[in-house]
């Protein structure tokens, strides 16, 4: 299986300069945490799609994964086709380089639906009270999936559906391919949509599925700056949550940053207001006081910035 993730996107919204997939969660930047998505379900490669971005991406990533270039900015549907030429698998699973907090065990949930559906397609679907910016997902009586209508081109009635689409993506590269050649930019943004290879296939009765999730939390989109505080404060509850249950005591969790590369032992007692980032490890049975800053194993004093 070759697994494409599309990091092409420029993340205007974020204002900065730098590129929207490495800013960082506790250390870590967002595209890590999708590339380490691919690794955990055993992809034979990926394949990162990237930008005007793809200097400062390689610079970062290095030779972990491939690289597929998209120059100008057409949209989704591009960018996907950049990316399914370079596979050199038939099994194509596609992610969004932005989208950090998927489960592993939720993609082999999504490939396992798949292959039992017997599909040409299967996409992740979710159920979000506030689905605004997502493409909504259309469906017949039956239950059954007739179209994906972006937030730009949805009526009104079409932006009440609260059944999103996740981005996740499952089928195979020839008929993928064969589809993404029928796509036009016919639409609001003027742009090359991967969601409009569902509408293609549909035309001609293939059979697309999707696997709804009840966990809202895991489809979370970084787009903003406040996007990815709301990200930062998920992950961080998860990594207190697997360090408290080690037997490391976080006093108060609100006032205290652990990056996620930090090796914390056994019996740690660390109190309020503390910052532990970089290649540190904490030995059992320490007490980090309040008001400390760790770096890179080394304490750092405080500095004021104006």
């Amino acid at each position: 299986m070759s697994t494409v993730i599309l990091a092409a996107g420029v993340g205007k919204r974020m204002y900065s300069k730098t590129p929207k997939i490495l800013h960082r969660i506790l250390g870590k930047p967002i595209i890590l945490f999708v590339i380490e998505q691919a690794e955990e379900i055993k992809s034979d490669e990926i394949i990162l799609v990237v930008g005007k971005n793809a200097k400062q991406v390689k610079k970062e990533i290095g030779t972990r994964v491939k690289y597929a270039l998209q120059p100008i900015p057409l949209g989704t549907g591009d960018a996907a086709k950049k990316g399914i030429e370079t596979a050199k698998n038939d099994r194509i699973l596609i992610l969004c380089g932005d989208v950090p907090l998927l489960e592993p065990t939720t993609l082999i949930r999504l490939i396992d639906y798949h292959q039992r559906k017997k599909a040409d397609l299967t996409l992740l679907t979710c159920h979000l009270e506030r689905p605004f910016g997502y493409g909504r997902i259309l469906r017949d009586r039956k239950k059954r999936i007739r179209a994906i209508i972006e937030q730009a081109d949805a009526s009104a009635q079409e932006q009440r559906i609260k059944e999103v689409n996740a981005g996740v993506y499952y089928g195979e590269k020839t008929v993928l391919l064969s589809y993404l050649n029928k796509i036009d930019t016919c639409n609001q943004q003027g742009e090359f949509y991967l969601t409009d290879v569902v509408k293609e296939m549909l035309k001609e009765k293939r059979k697309v599925v999707g696997l709804k999730i009840d966990s809202p939390q895991e489809i979370t989109g970084i787009n903003s700056k406040l996007q990815l505080a709301e990200a930062r404060e998920l992950v961080k509850r998860k990594w207190f949550a697997q360090l408290m249950a080690r037997g490391v005591y976080i006093e108060d969790p609100a006032t205290t940053v652990i990056d996620l590369s930090v090796e914390i032992g056994k019996f740690v007692h660390i109190r309020p207001h503390t910052l532990i980032e970089g290649d540190t490890k904490i030995r059992d049975g320490i007490t980090i006081e309040p008001f400390t800053w760790i770096k890179n194993g080394k304490r750092v004093k405080y500095k004021k910035h104006v």
